[in-house]
């Protein structure tokens, strides 16, 4: 004796349209969700492009100390001048 299986009679669209159908359930709950509750809200403000962009170069660039700074010898000085 066979046991009867839940999608035996039906088509293989049909299977494929109700896991569409769960997935796109999820997606609105989740959608409905974040839009009115505060669970996913931020309280920070956008910040100004000039901002983001000081902020980036104080990330990259590193101050530079006085005594690393090769100072450039007599020399150099001279053969600068001269040109």
């Amino acid at each position: 004796m066979k046991t009867p299986h839940l999608f035996d009679g039906m088509p293989g669209f049909v299977i494929a349209l109700l896991i569409l159908g769960v997935f796109l359930v999820i997606v609105v709950a989740v959608m409905l969700v974040k839009r009115y509750t505060k669970i996913f809200k931020s309280d920070e403000k956008p910040k100004s492009e000039k901002e983001v962009a000081k902020e980036e170069l104080d990330r990259i660039l590193e101050p530079i100390d006085e005594e690393l700074v090769e100072r450039p010898s007599e020399e150099e000085e001279g053969e600068e001048s001269s040109k």
